[in-house]
């Protein structure tokens, strides 16, 4: 039972780092937009950015020329991590 355990531990906390890191490159994405001699780098971080806020701007429109998704899309990945990744984490120490 240990070994599911284990496993569980492990593949939360994996969940968690891609989580993290998918919010730091949009936050990066962010400020790189803001950047116009950043162009190469931000075009980069904006393709692996889209992973997430490319469905997202399907459903929200654009509050002119303000593009929201990158916030909302963080929201939801801060709210994925600590409801999903933390499930599995606890459920992994309590199979332990």
């Amino acid at each position: 039972m240990f070994l599911i355990a284990n496993f569980l531990i492990g593949f939360g906390y994996a969940i968690r780092v891609l989580f993290n890191i998918e919010i730091i490159i949009i936050i990066i994405s962010a400020f790189l937009s803001w950047i116009p001699q950043a162009r190469s780098f931000y075009y980069y971080f904006q393709s692996l950015a889209d992973i997430v806020e490319k469905p997202l701007r399907k459903i929200i429109p654009r509050i002119g020329p303000v593009d929201i998704s990158p916030i909302i899309a963080i929201v939801l990945l801060v709210f994925l991590d600590r409801f999903l990744a933390q499930s599995i984490i606890d459920l992994g120490f309590l199979l332990k």
